[in-house]
């Protein structure tokens, strides 16, 4: 049985976004980069139909953008060479309470885009979600571990909104601490 889609931004019905949606969409400001990172950059602008898409995938497992996003992301590392796709996770309570990570269900589509691996290569420590953080709280960001080395690879690290790149920046640390070679974080979304 197939099921109708409708638009993330706008709930229409059809492709996700829609093209009136899609015409709405700013591309994102620059990103700062995190000492530990390479480059970070984002896809969209995270206002509008942006946040909206990135707030239905997050909150209500929205998958119908998911595809359009990932294919937009991994534009974004292309031409860096990437040989491993991973991502930010969420916390192991957030993860059941929405029974998915909306950041690994990004990287396993950019990771398809790029036509390389996705792997599970970080775990999150428990603690406060960053949404609704003052950006001094933000700026302490989340604490990662490796769960697996990864010696001398090119990662691209991914999260659904980069904000103040606390946590993309913790994440390659910890990546780096593993061997990673170099440290690519790509999101969504970005406020303006």
């Amino acid at each position: 049985m197939l099921l109708a889609t409708t638009c993330a931004g706008c709930d229409r019905p059809g492709p996700s976004p829609c093209s009136a949606c899609t015409a709405r969409l700013a591309p994102a400001p620059l990103v700062p980069v995190p000492a530990s990172l390479d480059a970070c950059r984002a896809l969209l602008a995270y206002q509008g139909p942006a946040r909206e898409l990135v707030a239905q995938i997050k909150y209500r497992n929205a998958r119908a953008p998911l595809r359009w996003l990932a294919r937009g992301m991994a534009t974004l590392v292309r031409g860096d060479a990437i040989q491993v796709v991973t991502w930010a996770p969420t916390t192991p309570e957030r993860r059941r309470a929405r029974g998915f990570d909306q950041a690994e269900l990004l990287a396993r589509r950019v990771a398809r885009e790029l036509g390389v691996p996705c792997r599970g290569l970080l775990a999150r420590a428990p603690g406060p979600a960053q949404t609704g953080r003052s950006l001094d709280e933000r700026r302490t960001g989340p604490a990662f571990r490796p769960v697996r080395p990864v010696p001398g690879g090119r990662v691209a690290v991914v999260d659904d909104v980069v904000t103040t790149g606390a946590t993309l920046g913790a994440a390659g640390r910890a990546l780096r601490a593993a061997g990673a070679g170099a440290v690519v974080g790509v999101a969504a979304a970005h406020p303006p």
